[in-house]
């Protein structure tokens, strides 16, 4: 199948060509099915979005391209651009049936028309998008001899507002491997690397990237365009902030896509994002979603949200990001048709427009978590949304596999929660509430040092502004970290012989929150690590806390945890954090009020070009 030509108008009228019909990648994960079902995927071929395999429908069946990779998702379109109407372009290698189907924001089928195809293989069709709220257009190809799918495209009738000429930015902590596979991602696509005008590695690891002979290669291979930096290890805020401060000196550049460096590129999503961006009715972050790298089909991730009450990171909608669309395609699942909208989107995949960039500046320097939704919101104040786009993703790491809330990590979710709250009109009892709630829950488990982290990390919030220049904030949460006895990590074989028990699935919540929360923290008091040792097929933290000795398993699965009661970390831990919480309640509006102040300069490019060179 042969990929679309460099183009913005068809026909001379003014629709835009802004999504392409493709094959999966040669090469790629084992994720047919997000591409179409009942097809055959014959030999690959070079296309201009990658060598991707040709798209064959079977003598006598029926293939649908209601796949993630190839439904248009309308409802977004009609949403955030001027177009009101999607017209699909096919050319097949010979006669064909085509249903063309339209969903509405329930999955119920909307539009459905037939259209005969002639021996010249062309079809040309136009619907209307549909209404805003949710809906995804799609093909079905039904063939009595087999048919191959030379080319498919989908255009709007709209026309580009803005320029999309792209920085991509890669930021690198010691993963060479995943940085040569994906420069020979980009390298196969050279109708996105028209739009390219630099890729931007930033190396912030203990070994140089560039010293490895895999991504020497490939960064020869794409030539100039290619741009191998290396700076000191200032987390994601750094090295985000380093390949922003690179796209506005880049001459011609539009907009800065951010790439995370454990995760496999899809050109074809980056091309999407482009186009999108073009032709929103106003400045926009465009997100792409997270495929799980070792679950191809399930989405981990998609528009996510900020609970404004609580300061907490959350999903739109949860049935949409832990879907599986191998197991569950499209047309299948109609809770994934609604629109949802996005507060932020993570940073595996991220687009934005250098015109907000220059006007909102750079990432806070956070170090690490909790800076792509501050630069989202902080975009939201100046009228810039963020959209989360279906059919335009990365296969990432899954974080099923990593609980970075139990390890030094801890300190920066806790201080970086903190101090957004305070930039973005957090309330004081709410935020503090919540975190002296997830304290005790932690307590109750036995997850005493990841406790410990949250605290120190709540106290450099409030060391104020200034505090976020440290250098050494890595350090000393792994110091603090490094200090703490360490949950006992023992191999699987050790709950041979263990009593297995059959925890309760659900968590203590609502009104019986409290009562069951003070009931079972006087238990484990009163009787500490007492009872015999059991073993529980998840780490929940109220499954945790019934017991006096509990086995677990690692988040990887790879280890189990083994978590004892120790009566005086409890108490010490309890006492510490309602101490904490009381005192961020009562410093709350002044050391908020600092934070503001200091926010502009904190993210300005000024402020960044120190830290590059200090």
């Amino acid at each position: 199948m042969a990929g679309a030509p460099d183009r913005d108008e068809v026909d001379g009228d003014a629709w835009t060509v802004v999504q392409d019909v493709i094959g999966p990648l040669d090469g790629g994960v084992d994720g047919d099915a997000l591409y179409a079902t009942g097809a055959r995927f014959g030999a690959p071929v070079p296309t201009g979005s990658g060598v991707r395999a040709r798209l064959l429908v079977p003598a006598g069946g029926t293939a649908s391209f209601g796949a993630y990779f190839n439904a248009f998702p309308a409802a977004v379109w009609r949403s955030a651009t001027a177009a009101t109407a999607v017209r699909l372009r096919l050319r097949l290698s010979g006669p064909a049936a085509v249903t063309l189907l339209r969903s509405d924001a329930r999955g119920a089928t909307a539009l459905r028309e037939e259209h005969a195809v002639g021996d010249d293989g062309l079809l040309a069709v136009t619907t209307p998008l549909g209404g805003a709220t949710g809906g995804f257009v799609w093909f079905e190809i039904a063939a009595a001899e087999e048919v191959e799918v030379l080319e498919g495209s989908w255009a709007v009738d709209a026309v580009p507002l803005r320029g999309g000429r792209a920085v991509l930015g890669m930021p690198t902590m010691d993963r060479g491997p995943f940085v040569a596979a994906n420069l020979r991602r980009l390298a196969s696509a050279p109708e996105l690397l028209r739009r390219v005008r630099r890729i931007v590695v930033v190396d912030q690891g203990g070994s140089p990237v560039a010293d490895d002979p895999a991504v020497a290669a490939a960064a020869d291979d794409l030539g100039d365009v290619v741009r191998l930096l290396r700076q000191a290890n200032l987390g994601g805020s750094g090295g985000y902030s380093r390949i922003l401060q690179e796209a506005l000196a880049e001459q011609g550049a539009d907009v800065a896509v951010f790439l995370d460096d454990d995760i496999q590129i899809e050109p074809a999503s980056l091309l999407r994002s482009i186009a999108f961006g073009r032709l929103t009715g106003r400045p926009t972050i465009v997100g792409g979603q997270m495929l799980d790298l070792g679950e191809p089909g399930t989405v981990q991730a998609a528009a996510e949200r900020v609970v404004r009450s609580t300061f907490w990171w959350a999903a739109a909608d949860e049935r949409t990001s832990t879907h599986d669309h191998v197991a569950t395609p499209l047309p299948s699942a109609p809770w994934v048709h609604e629109r949802r909208d996005a507060d932020y989107n993570g940073w595996w995949m991220c687009q934005f427009p250098l015109e907000t960039v220059r006007r909102i500046g750079l990432v806070l320097p956070l170090f690490l978590k909790w800076d792509d939704a501050e630069y989202s919101l902080r975009a939201a104040g100046i009228g810039v949304p963020t959209v989360s786009l279906p059919g335009a993703a990365v296969w990432h790491v899954a974080f099923r596999t990593k609980d970075d809330s139990i390890e030094w990590q801890a300190f920066f979710h806790a201080r970086n929660r903190v101090v957004v709250a305070m930039l973005h009109g957090g309330r004081a009892a709410a935020v503090a509430g919540y975190s002296l709630a997830l304290d005790v829950k932690q307590l109750l488990a036995k997850q005493y040092p990841a406790a410990r982290l949250r605290h120190a990390g709540i106290r450099a919030a409030l060391d104020g502004p200034d505090a976020l220049e440290r250098r050494d904030d890595l350090a000393r949460a792994r110091a603090i970290a490094a200090a703490e006895p360490a949950l006992p990590r023992l191999p699987r074989e050790a709950c041979d012989g263990v009593r297995a028990v059959r925890p309760r699935l659900r968590a203590p919540s609502g009104a019986d929150l409290g009562t069951w929360a003070a009931r079972t923290a006087l238990q484990q008091l009163l009787r500490g690590a007492s009872g015999p040792i059991v073993r529980v097929p998840r780490a929940d933290w109220w499954v945790l806390a019934r017991f006096g000795r509990v086995l677990a398993p690692t988040a990887d699965g790879e280890a189990l945890l083994r978590f004892d009661t120790d009566r005086r970390a409890l108490a010490a831990g309890l006492l510490e954090s309602f101490a904490l919480h009381l005192r961020l309640v009562l410093q709350w509006d002044r050391t908020a009020a600092a934070y503001r102040r200091a926010a502009v300069d904190l993210a300005s490019p000024e402020a960044w070009r120190r830290r590059f060179t200090a």
